[in-house]
């Protein structure tokens, strides 16, 4: 099923929020752009979710992600850049879409030490309600990941 613009363009300028929501620790303003039962799960290369330092990376709904998420970034300044996405329409409240990502995170300051890369793909959907569009499901798989000794 072909997708509109209009629609096409929502979830794009949805998908530029998520990432700056996130580079700027504004978790608190992605219920415009999330449902409050949308999952989050990170994943590394060979498909499975991480877990790093005692942390699962799934979260089963947006309050829980975004808790998560303003702790962790207190200290930590990233930014996310993504690509146009690859958007499918699939039914007419339900859209599919895989955005390339790459992002920088580390430290908050100029030392440059302890500074990481990373890239991947995000697996999305998108659900209509009313005549907005909101993330449901999101699925990360980092393909790419190196941090500055």
């Amino acid at each position: 099923m072909a997708i509109s613009p209009e629609v096409a363009d929502i979830i794009r300028r949805k998908k530029t929020q998520y990432c700056r929501f996130a580079d700027t620790n504004q978790f608190h303003l992605f219920d415009k752009i999330a449902f409050p039962n949308a999952t989050f799960k990170f994943a590394g290369t060979d498909g499975t979710v991480l877990n790093e330092n005692g942390v699962v990376f799934s979260w089963e709904n947006l309050e829980t992600f975004s808790a998560h998420f303003t702790k962790a970034f207190e200290n930590v300044q990233v930014i996310h850049s993504v690509g146009p996405g690859e958007l499918e329409q699939t039914g007419p409240d339900e859209v599919k879409a895989v955005f390339t990502v790459i992002y920088h995170a580390g430290p908050k300051g100029t030392d440059a030490k302890n500074h990481g890369t990373g890239g991947g793909h995000y697996h999305e959907t998108w659900k209509r309600q009313g005549d907005d569009w909101f993330l449901a499901d999101l699925w990360m798989q980092r393909l790419y990941w190196i941090v500055r000794d």
